[in-house]
């Protein structure tokens, strides 16, 4: 009988690269917060021109919001959290999980 444990090695990349995502979109929302802050305070746009871009950048920060640390129910931590649960699931499967064990006794 052929060994079928799935490989952690895929799960551990994938969750190296959302906490990366992660990291990357909090980085961009506090950046873009902070670039909306200046322009209003610098006064250095004025008229159409600032309403307009103000506007643009304002729905930016709502589409980074929504991922970002700022938002309570932001998908990609679910995602990351999910990963690591379903991570603490298998372990526990392979290692407590008596029907696999004779399984795999079985060779």
């Amino acid at each position: 009988m052929q060994d079928f444990k799935m490989s952690g090695s895929n799960m551990n990349e994938l969750l190296t690269n959302m906490k990366a995502i992660k990291e990357r979109i909090d980085d961009s929302y506090d950046e873009l917060t902070r670039l909306m802050l200046r322009i209003e305070s610098d006064e250095l746009w004025k008229g159409k021109e600032k309403t307009t871009f103000m506007a643009y950048m304002g729905l930016m920060q709502q589409y980074h919001k929504s991922f970002s640390k700022a938002n309570g129910d932001n998908p990609v931590q679910q995602a990351i959290d999910a990963l690591k649960s379903h991570g603490d699931r298998v372990d526990d499967f392979y290692d407590e999980f008596q029907e696999y064990k004779d399984m795999e006794d079985m060779q």
